[in-house]
This record gives structure tokens, C-alpha cells and sequence, in this order.
């Protein structure tokens, strides 16, 4: 019996969140008899999703934070039996990794954008870094691919788009794993006290991208009209300050923080709407997530509208009034999905189909 090819995933951390859920999603989905994942970690540390990961036959590298990236890339591969695809979720940087899985004999090089916004400013430096890291990956990459348009032309750049070498692949989900459960519903909320309250919800790392200044101060004004409690699911490090805030605004007492959750699906089951107010998003994958199990969603204007699956969610400006978006998260909850949208959902985001699709951009010859 052959061998599986293997496929080299470049990342931070292996903490559930956007980039992370898809790719596991997309493991789980594959033949490991045939593409096994490997994991490159530029963080250095170890994540819930590690366990996993070696329990399915895939082998992890946390990089040495005394060494350079392209060192420790060095030593993967010098390390480790070749691989058949380098597949680089690390934004800009994918620029350098590809250029060293190049020199290294990879035949298969991709550069995966996942945002379109790194919340970075645009100073003249950062202008030319992106220039040179995006001259690097269109010279380096054998595919480009990305969770929306935006975001192709953000990392890729227009011309890439228009040529066709980047092309935009769905984020993948398991809509059976986050379908509503009325079971897991009930036991969720008696966990965490629940019982009667309005719950609104968010899943996302406590960074500034998420915005949860706005989901704090949007749920203040939601408390004062609602027995409401707020549901707060991820990790990251703003989130004493979220903390801070819910204290100053005298919410503390709604607040539930859950950390990082490898059974996220279980946390979408206690809410009763998500709250998205991201201050930039490539796509937003948690809303996906959200209306698969029939959560209304409210989430900012940046937010692309292909997010809208379920043909209920509404956007917002993000310097609307808080009291604007406490009403469309209250009345949000009031309307009903369509069922042809529902549809549309499972055919056009179901990870199987995703999965099929990257297993044959891992196989090219």
C-alpha cells in the first residue's frame, strides 16, 4: 500500500477560529490513507486542536522563536519526508514561505488568503511590504485561493483576479454538525444558566478585528429592554479588557465567557442571535456556522453580503448608533429563515464538496 501524499498547513496556532475550523473541517473530510496534513506552527505554540490533529497520523512543527521564519522553514524541510503541497494560510507572509518551499522541490504551492484587512495602517513601509510579499507569492504560488473576491484582490492583487489564477474557494462547514439540536440546546443553557434569557451570542479570538467594544456597548442597550445575557465564545488577548468594559458598564453579571471551544457547534445552540460587528472581514465564516443552526445574524457593513445564507441577516454601519443596532438585534430574532436559502447553504458551503475540490488542487501534477 502507498503512501498518502502530505500537505504541509503553515499557521499561527491550532485554536478553533475561522481560518482553523475550515481547515480542520477540511482534514476531517479527507482520506488520510491518501492526503495526510501536517501542521507548521509560526507561533510556537501548541493549540486545542493539536490532540487531533496527531491522533489522525499528522505530525506538528512549532517554530523556534529564536530562529527566523525562513529558518525554521529550513528545518521542516530538511526534516521532514518531502512534502507534495505547502499550503500557506499566514496572509502576506505566504510570499516567503513559498519562495522556500520552492527552493525546496515543493511541486504544489498554495497561498491562501482568509481577510481582506490585517487592521494594519497603510503607512508607505507597510504599501511596500505588501508589494513585495504579493510580487513573491504571485512568482512563488502554483494556485491562489481565497474565502471571497475581496479578499483575492486585497492579497493577490486585481490582476491576479481578472488572469483567473486566484479564485475564490468557499469556506467549508459540516452543516449537520451545527444543524440546531434542541437537546444540546437545553443542556447548553442550563450549563450556563440560561434558562428564559435572550442570549446573544459571538464566536470569534478576542482581537481587534472582532470589534467587541461594539458587541459590549451594543449589549448594553439590548439588557436594558431584555432579560439578556451575552455569550462570549474564544480566546485571545483582549479579553481582560472585555472583561474591563462589562465591569464599567455594570453587565459583568450577563456576561459568560466560555474560552476556546474545540465543540464550538455547542455554543451557537445557546444563542438566540449572533452579533458580528467586525471592524474588517475576508468573508466571516462564523456566520455561516450561525445560520446553519438557524441563528439570525447582525453583523457590520464589511462584512461581505454572500455571508447573508440564510436570507435574513442585516448589516450595519459600524458608526450607526448602538441603539440602532440593539433594534436590529432584538427584531432579528423575530423573522424566519427562508427555506430555499437554507437550501442554497447546504449546496453551496457543506465542506464535503470543499474538501473534493482542494483534494484535487493537492494532486495536480
Amino acid at each position: 500500500m502507498s503512501e498518502p501524499i502530505r500537505v504541509l498547513h503553515v499557521f499561527g496556532a491550532l485554536n478553533p477560529g475561522g481560518v482553523e475550523n475550515f481547515v480542520m473541517n477540511m482534514y476531517r473530510r479527507m482520506d488520510t490513507s491518501e492526503v495526510q496534513f501536517d501542521f507548521a506552527m509560526t507561533s510556537g505554540k501548541t493549540g486545542l486542536y493539536d490532540e487531533e490533529v496527531l491522533a489522525h497520523g499528522g505530525h506538528i512543527y512549532y517554530f523556534d522563536g529564536n530562529r527566523s521564519l525562513i529558518e525554521n522553514l529550513n528545518a521542516v524541510f530538511e526534516k521532514s519526508d518531502p512534502f507534495a503541497a505547502v499550503h500557506s494560510h499566514v496572509f502576506f507572509y505566504s510570499g516567503l514561505v513559498l519562495r522556500s518551499a520552492k527552493k525546496h522541490g515543493v511541486p504544489i504551492r498554495i497561498a491562501h488568503a482568509h481577510n481582506a484587512h490585517t487592521g494594519e495602517s497603510r503607512s508607505v513601509t507597510r504599501l511596500a511590504y505588501e508589494t513585495l510579499m504579493r510580487e513573491l507569492i504571485n512568482k512563488n504560488a502554483t494556485c491562489m485561493l481565497g474565502c471571497s473576491e475581496k479578499a483575492c484582490r486585497h492579497v493577490f492583487g486585481d490582476r491576479a483576479v481578472e488572469s483567473r489564477r486566484a479564485e475564490v474557494l468557499p469556506d467549508g462547514i459540516d452543516c449537520n454538525r451545527f444543524a440546531f439540536d434542541p437537546g444540546v440546546r437545553e443542556k447548553m443553557r442550563k450549563k450556563y444558566g440560561l434558562d428564559g434569557k435572550f442570549v446573544v451570542g459571538h464566536v470569534g479570538h478576542f482581537l481587534p478585528a472582532k470589534n467587541h467594544e461594539k458587541i459590549v456597548s451594543v449589549f448594553k442597550r439590548i439588557s436594558e429592554k431584555r432579560d439578556a445575557a451575552l455569550m462570549l465564545t474564544g480566546d485571545g488577548p483582549l479579553e481582560e479588557d472585555v472583561r474591563s468594559m462589562a465591569e464599567r458598564l455594570g453587565i459583568s453579571d450577563k456576561l459568560i465567557i466560555t474560552g476556546a471551544m474545540p465543540d464550538v457547534e455547542k455554543a451557537y445552540q445557546a444563542m438566540d442571535v449572533f452579533l458580528f460587528p467586525s471592524r474588517y472581514e475576508g468573508f466571516g465564516m462564523a456566520m455561516i456556522e450561525a445560520q446553519a443552526g438557524g441563528l439570525a445574524c447582525v453583523a457590520s457593513d464589511v462584512v461581505p453580503e454572500d455571508t447573508n445564507a440564510d436570507g435574513r441577516a442585516v448589516y450595519l454601519p459600524l458608526d450607526a448608533p448602538d441603539e440602532d443596532w440593539a433594534e436590529a438585534v432584538i427584531n432579528a430574532s423575530e423573522r424566519s429563515p427562508e427555506p430555499a436559502r437554507l437550501e442554497f447553504l447546504r449546496n453551496n458551503y457543506d465542506d464535503a464538496a470543499v474538501a473534493k475540490k482542494l483534494c484535487e488542487i493537492y494532486c495536480r501534477k
